[in-house]
């Protein structure tokens, strides 16, 4: 039996342990903030969900207020807010924009409500969405964030809050998680002035409107409620500029009156020259006697000088007492270029080439109503009609119901948006109603490249024929040429406008006491108006006629507009390189609805009347 040697050094026993205990607790620290870390960014990112789904929640209140001004009170609309639903009692009045004065309390007299009073639709209640949005304190929106024009608050009343709960329902359903108790909500909305900006000295309001949506994600549990995000959404609404024209057809260019092309009911107007036809008596209707104008959309009668005599009283007195045909009562041409000759009347005269003129009581001027006092040229006041690319672009891709952008494809075809199959122009607007805007070849604005006064990057001519073809609204075109030729239209409501009428003040308004002439209209399109003694009181418009148009609204081209083929239009045309024929045949009819500059578009339609221009949210 050996002895067991003594060992050496220092005992070891446990040091694992300690080793093991050490690297445990590590790796513990680092699992914890691991986990820490992985609960955080879950955090981060479902406040970061919740911030972009109230955003979307509040961008969709918005539109829904816009859709109000669009078409208000319409059936269409997923809801419409009740008047008991409204505050108008915060209204705080900024007349002027200028930080540097307070706005005044609304106090339902000197000061009033907004819309107060004003029931244009006589169905009792005040049209607190509706046209229109300026002229007098009770029409335009000029509250303030803190006094806004409109209030909607959930908060405030038993109505309001009821509404936007029944607006948060259909516009949102459950989202985004009703079975967990997490719902989005509309909490408030407020309608107050647009922005202003100080340009030369002056505060200028920049659109009609703000519309200010507070949107939030709330979670419920029993009685209790914990807001999960909230934000405030605003934009800034501007009226569709759509009334531009004032008449049946507007050339940016030179206009060619061949054929027996017709334009009826109101004003034609050339930037160029002007080609009449050498029948005039037979190809222009006659019309009522003139003066020249002092602006474009004044309708300056002769004899507007009451105080001397004969004068247009006179003139209006005896034609109503003869019974007078007219053609025309309302048609006047206008350009800033020439006149070209037409055989049988001279060229020359000045501003107005054939002048009215009439020694009563001899009856013979009255008795043939052979009278072109409506042609004037030489006018350097003709300007055309401004639809800017890219706004009307803007708009267009702006989105909305009944709204279309196009791009080019090839020929006469489209896609919408840039995608899907490629559709004729013919096809997706026949028979339809909207806002169409077609884009040039490269989706650029018009540009001539090569200095020929042409437009280069256009589309190729987009020309109808031989069909049934009809469209509703506004069409915005880039194509070289547009042209219908046989084309049937698709039925339409045309209305004569109103008995014409001395504009004393030249405000184009008939104002109350202004002189106007009595007529009798027909009861079926291309009839003859005639003038009589009987006053009914005056007639704002003609009484409805129903007939076929290809367009019913208002057509602008950059291109040319060929003036060729047998089609009715009723509204507008608007050509920015001019008006020719080619061929010189056909008879195309262009009449002018009035409407276009009252109350246009009509609200069945589901036509834009205001579009947004800005957006802002807060954090």
């Amino acid at each position: 039996m050996h002895a067991t040697p003594p060992r050496d050094g220092p005992r070891e026993e446990g040091a694992a342990l300690v080793l093991a205990v050490l690297v445990i607790t590590l790796l513990t620290l680092l699992g914890v903030s691991y986990l820490m870390m992985a609960d955080t960014e879950s955090r981060i990112a479902e406040n970061e969900r919740l911030a972009a789904q109230v955003l979307y929640v509040g961008e969709s209140g918005v539109r829904m207020v816009k859709r109000w001004f669009d078409t208000p009170g319409s059936a269409a609309n997923l809801v419409n807010p009740p008047i008991a639903a409204i505050d108008r009692t915060l209204r705080r009045i900024d007349a002027d924009g200028d930080p540097s004065t307070d706005p005044v309390p609304q106090d339902g007299s000197t000061w009033p409500m907004y819309k107060q009073g004003v029931d244009l639709d006589a169905d009792g209640e005040d049209d607190v969405f509706d046209r229109p949005y300026r002229s007098s304190l009770r029409d335009t929106l000029l509250g303030t964030e803190s006094g806004p024009d409109v209030r909607i608050d959930g908060s405030a009343s038993e109505a309001a809050r009821t509404f936007l709960s029944d607006l948060s329902d259909a516009l949102l359903g459950g989202f985004p998680a009703g079975g967990a108790g997490i719902r989005a909500r509309i909490a408030r909305i407020d309608v107050y002035a647009p922005p202003y900006v100080r340009v030369g000295g002056a505060w200028n309001r920049y659109g009609v409107a703000t519309a200010a949506v507070t949107a939030r994600i709330s979670r419920t549990s029993g009685p209790s409620e914990i807001v999960l995000a909230e934000k405030v959404v605003r934009a800034v609404l501007n009226e569709t500029p759509f009334p531009g024209p004032f008449g049946p057809l507007h050339s940016c260019a030179e206009l060619r009156y061949d054929g027996n092309f017709s334009p009826h009911w109101g004003t034609v107007t050339a930037v160029g020259d002007l080609d009449l036809p050498n029948a005039l008596d037979v190809k222009v209707d006659d019309s009522i006697p003139r003066g020249i104008p002092t602006a474009p959309r004044v309708d300056t009668m002769w004899g507007s000088d009451l105080t001397t005599s004969p004068n247009w009283a006179d003139y209006a007195a005896s034609v109503g007492a003869s019974g007078l045909a007219i053609e025309d009562p309302w048609l006047r041409i206008l350009t800033a270029g020439d006149f070209l000759e037409p055989t049988g009347h001279p060229r020359g005269g000045g501003q107005q080439p054939l002048p009215f003129s009439w020694s009563p009581p001899h009856p013979a001027p009255l008795a043939d109503a052979d009278d072109h006092s409506n042609l004037f040229q030489n006018l350097p006041l003709v300007r055309c009609p401004d639809f800017d690319y890219e706004t009307w672009k803007s708009i267009a891709t702006s989105g909305g119901e009944n709204v279309h952008y196009y791009t080019w494809a090839n020929g006469s075809s489209f896609q919408e948006n840039g995608i899907g199959p490629a559709l004729t122009f013919e096809s997706v607007t026949d028979g339809r109603a909207g806002l169409f805007f077609f884009d040039t070849k490269d989706r650029r604005p018009p540009r001539d490249d090569d200095g020929d006064g042409v437009f280069d990057n256009l589309t190729p001519a987009i020309r109808i024929a031989g069909s049934t073809w009809g469209a509703r609204g506004f069409l915005y075109l880039n194509a070289e040429q547009f042209q219908t030729r046989g084309v049937t239209g698709r039925a339409a409501t045309f209305r004569a406008p109103g008995e014409p009428y001395l504009d004393a003040n030249a405000n184009a308004v008939r104002d109350d006491g202004e002189p106007y002439l009595n007529l009798e209209y027909p009861d079926a399109l291309g009839g003859t108006f005639r003038a009589t003694d009987v006053d009914d009181g005056y007639d704002g418009a003609g009484p409805a006629v129903e007939d076929e148009a290809a367009i019913w609204g208002i057509l602008y081209t950059n291109g040319y507009y060929d003036a060729t083929g047998n089609a009715k239009y009723f509204g507008s045309v608007i050509t920015k390189q001019g008006v020719i024929a080619s061929p010189a045949a056909g008879t195309p009819d262009l009449y002018w609805d009035e409407s276009i500059v009252e109350n246009w578009p009509p609200p069945e339609w589901d036509l834009p009347r205001v579009f947004i221009t800005r957006w802002e949210t807060d954090p």
